[in-house]
């Protein structure tokens, strides 16, 4: 892969990419006065300043990589996000003239009987319901090597960033969010088809607060005996899902659900978007399987005392053991939701939130890397854990990679599937970077200190953190404590144990100095900035003194006022 200095060599990766003729590029180049010689990233700003190319492909571009910017007839425009399967790319569909995502399955899965199942199944599901609720499939398409679907382009943030970002969500949006669910459910169960694999992932809520649902890969369709059989050969017929929020049932017997599992795994997933806590936060997926069997689950308003109960309620009667003891349709879930619903207006950066799934993708990469061992295929799909990251680098937008003609720092660009010169190798992770000097972290228990002399620290028990604190009731990575260049951030890493920052319960929030984070028996450290801590100690060192002075003047007058 040669990376191109000049424009000729980059007007020629251009026309092989196939993202333009050459013969428009030529007029093009024409108007913007692109002369042969000129430095290759200066052309590529003027070309992304006329929006003849986006800043995602003029990057790779830049990079010397031009194959897969077309996947078969569909130009690949920018990244949309990451999953076990693979990348989902905004596209041009040239026939539909319209924007489109397409999910792409990653080089590693191309060969896999079990992923491809997955996503013929999720296009079967998706192209069959028609729902304003759901996410739609246009079609399933193949060049031989590249497996991907052609959907609707939905601009939005899964209920799990949501919470991850924010933390508990408001118990009139949720309902809000479980009344469309519901309708949505209440469509694909019409059409006898099942979800499976209800999750905070696969739900994507826009600006305005519609919510559709997505990721139909495991679904249980009994007009396509194949994929079911498929997976059934794959991973076995006894336990498809997500550990956290899989119904009891389903973790024996996948394949004779009802409707009702689905009913089970929403208020799962809502119970997470209520509390910021899975329901059950047991240590392994075996022990959550288990818990969702036999365990009692604590109610909603047990962890979160600010839910209405008959919020809670409604999250209890979902998640109930029996089937039979939950709501039986998903219409009936939706009348109980409908009594407390209220659409709200959701603020996010959608750019932004690109970015953080790159990073995120980036960082499940590295650590599969990190921990790669042959092992036993398993049933089990990911499951969601926190977002790890919220201070990030943007990708630059149009107006900022075109705003000037020097050269700039690129960030490595995701590479869809396709390009012969893909790079195999994994970025390693960057070495921590200095922080603002005079600062620590102090035990509120005893007089341990711990120096903040990197942007990046991580709390925890064990040795896989940077201050281990075992005595505390905490996970192994409990939190991040981090310096964006401006401001000292807090970070929670564990997905069972909550932080209080300063009393709350938070995911993501600044810190400052005296800012405290305790645990679960009170116990926990306290941000330090030293030279305020030695002025607040040189002031109280003063007015002791001052005062002991006045003491003294005061008894100095009582005897004089005595003697005479």
């Amino acid at each position: 892969m040669q990376t191109p200095a000049v424009a000729t060599e980059f007007l020629q990766l251009v026309v092989r990419s196939g993202l333009i003729s050459e013969s428009r590029l030529e007029a093009v180049c024409s108007e913007l006065d692109i002369t042969p010689d000129m430095v290759a990233e200066r052309a590529a700003r003027r070309l992304v300043k006329r929006m003849v190319l986006t800043p995602f492909q003029a990057e790779r571009l830049l990079e010397g990589r031009y194959r897969g910017l077309v996947i078969d007839r569909y130009p690949v425009r920018e990244v949309l996000g990451f999953g076990g399967m693979g990348c989902v790319f905004i596209a041009e569909d040239p026939r539909r003239k319209q924007k489109v995502a397409l999910k792409v399955l990653s080089a590693e899965h191309a060969l896999d009987a079990g992923m491809l199942a997955r996503l013929k199944l999720e296009a079967a599901a998706g192209m069959k319901l028609k729902h304003p609720n759901v996410v739609r499939t246009f079609r399933i398409g193949s060049t031989g090597a590249v497996h991907y679907l052609v959907m609707e382009l939905f601009r939005g943030i899964t209920l799990h960033e949501l919470v991850a970002l924010n933390g508990p969500v408001d118990s009139a949006m949720v309902c809000d969010f479980g009344l469309q669910a519901c309708q949505a459910l209440s469509a694909a169960h019409e059409q006898n088809i099942i979800h499976r694999d209800l999750k905070p992932a696969n739900f994507l809520i826009d600006q305005s607060g519609t919510l559709k649902v997505l990721d139909f890969g495991l679904a249980l369709m009994k007009d396509h005996p194949e994929e079911e059989f498929s997976l059934s050969m794959l991973f076995g017929h006894d336990c498809l899902g997500t550990p956290d929020y899989i119904a009891p049932e389903q973790t024996t017997d996948s394949q004779h659900v009802t409707p009702t599992a689905d009913i089970y795994s929403l208020g799962a997933s809502l119970y997470v978007a209520l509390t910021a806590r899975v329901p059950f936060p047991e240590k392994s997926n075996r022990l959550k399987l288990e818990a969702h069997r036999s365990k009692k689950l604590r109610s909603v308003r047990e962890v979160n005392p600010a839910v209405p109960e008959e919020v809670s309620a409604i999250i209890d009667t979902m998640m109930q053991k029996n089937p039979d003891d939950r709501f039986q349709s998903a219409e009936e879930a939706a009348a109980a939701f409908a009594k407390f619903a209220q659409r709200q207006p959701l603020k996010f950066d959608f750019r932004e939130l690109v970015t953080l799934r790159a990073k995120q993708a980036r960082a499940r990469l590295e650590k599969s890397a990190r921990s790669s061992t042959a092992g036993p295929r398993s049933s089990i799909t990911s499951p969601s854990g926190w977002l790890t990251d919220k201070n990030h680098q943007l990708q630059e937008s149009t107006a900022t990679f075109a705003r000037s003609e020097t050269p700039a720092v690129r960030q490595p660009a995701p590479q869809p599937r396709g390009s012969a010169n893909q790079n195999r190798s994994v970025a390693r992770r960057p070495a921590k970077k200095p922080a603002p000097g005079g600062w620590r972290l102090e035990s509120l228990n005893d007089s341990r200190m711990f120096p903040l002399t990197v942007q990046s620290t991580s709390i925890g028990r064990t040795g896989e953190s940077d201050w281990v604190l075992p005595e505390l009731p905490i996970d192994s990575i409990q939190c991040w404590i981090e310096h964006d260049g401006t401001n000292w951030r807090f970070r929670q890493h564990s997905k069972s144990i909550p932080s209080l920052v300063n009393g709350t319960a938070e995911a993501y929030t600044g810190l400052q100095h005296g800012t405290r984070i305790t645990f679960a028996d009170g116990s926990g450290i306290r941000l330090v900035q030293i030279e305020r801590e030695g002025q607040l100690r040189l002031r109280r060192q003063k007015m002791r003194r001052v005062a002991a002075v006045i003491v003294g003047l005061v008894v100095i007058a009582s005897v004089i006022a005595f003697v005479w």
